[in-house]
């Protein structure tokens, strides 16, 4: 569908029946977050709206307004998306009345090239004369032609709607990434956790895989601060991201929490091998060197401590992220530099 979106600006007019079909049907207000999320959805032009939804509702979540507007938030709303969605909304608004302006002028070509062939054709079968034959020939020709020329004026301005639809989609695919992006270290921020741990968790629980969360945190970060200023403590957290970046494979998402602390979400990955990709980064990160550009003074290695936690049955996010960060805060109270499992979470059965 993407690709068709791509080629064929019409297609839009398509995107927005169904979006409003669509809404009708979750019995939602036609609002303006409402409508765009449903027109990404049907237009396949954001994978994650297109990903979120299937797994609400393959998890039989009910759509209402109150997360579908939480989905619009999350994937489709900053402060740059807006101003780039009014460009969109004018942009697709134009391309959509250029293109029913274009499809009403070709078939009325098309109406009266069809009735100037049937009059001819009428007029040739009684007609002997040479002379009114030719002239009947000329007058079929040159509105064959001109059926020919308005034809091609067709094709011309469709590519030029679909070479802007494609300018348009680019940028916003690029305002999007950066809505997901941490500025200072490049990997993925929290706005991007908060979406993907959900989304995980429902997926691990379909297909009934395990998934693991780790959340470390940079030992005595703000002494690298108080000790070298704020340039090192950023090359510090930018070492550590990039470490965990390319640490880690596949699905496996690594992100910036806040502050020194990170996360990683481990997809199809069970606690025991959790603590290793914990183990392996912990000893990654504390086998790289900081170097002050400014005096070339090497700085003490970096160290980080860990808690890591699998996700328990019928665990909420909440509860799952509160494990992992207790883990975490005795990986600390036991002397940093280290990993500690999370306790097993407390299943509670009714009576």
């Amino acid at each position: 569908m993407q690709d068709e979106y791509n080629q064929s600006a019409v297609k839009a007019k398509q995107f927005a029946a169904e979006a409003f079909a669509r809404i009708d049907q979750e019995g939602l207000p036609a609002v303006p977050d409402v409508f765009e999320l449903w027109f990404s959805y049907f237009s396949g032009n954001n994978a994650e709206v297109v990903r979120s939804i299937e797994i609400m509702t393959s998890q039989n979540f009910e759509l209402t307004l109150e997360r579908c507007q939480e989905l619009h938030r999350r994937l489709l709303n900053s402060d740059k998306s807006k101003e780039t969605l009014e460009k969109a909304e004018k942009i697709v608004g134009n391309t959509l009345t250029d293109v029913d302006e274009m499809f009403t002028s070709i078939q009325s070509s098309n109406d009266h090239f069809g009735g100037s062939l049937e009059s001819v054709g009428a007029k040739i079968a009684n007609t002997k004369d040479p002379e009114e034959l030719k002239k009947l020939v000329d007058n079929m020709m040159s509105d064959t032609q001109k059926m020919m020329s308005e034809n091609q004026s067709l094709e011309q301005k469709l590519k030029k709607s679909s070479t802007t639809m494609q300018a348009l989609k680019t940028e916003m695919e690029s305002v999007r990434k950066e809505a997901f992006t941490d500025g200072l270290t490049g990997i993925a921020n929290r706005k991007k956790f908060d979406m993907e741990i959900e989304l995980m968790m429902a997926e691990a629980r379909e297909e009934k895989q395990p998934i693991t969360l780790i959340i470390g945190d940079i030992d005595h970060f703000k002494s690298f601060n108080d000790t070298y200023g704020h340039q090192i403590g950023d090359q510090v957290l930018r070492l550590v991201a990039r470490t965990f970046h390319d640490g880690v494979k596949g699905r496996d998402l690594p992100c910036r929490y806040g502050g020194e602390e990170f996360v990683i979400l481990l997809p199809d990955t069970a606690v025991e091998n959790g603590l290793k990709v914990a183990d392996i980064l912990r000893e990654a990160v504390k086998s790289k060197e900081i170097r002050n550009r400014a005096t070339g003074e090497t700085i003490n290695s970096v160290t980080i401590s860990m808690g890591v936690a699998q996700l328990g049955e019928g665990e909420s996010v909440k509860d799952w992220i509160e494990r992992s960060d207790k883990a975490l805060y005795r990986a600390k109270k036991k002397g940093r530099d280290r990993i500690e499992q999370a306790k097993e979470p407390i299943i509670v059965t009714a009576d």
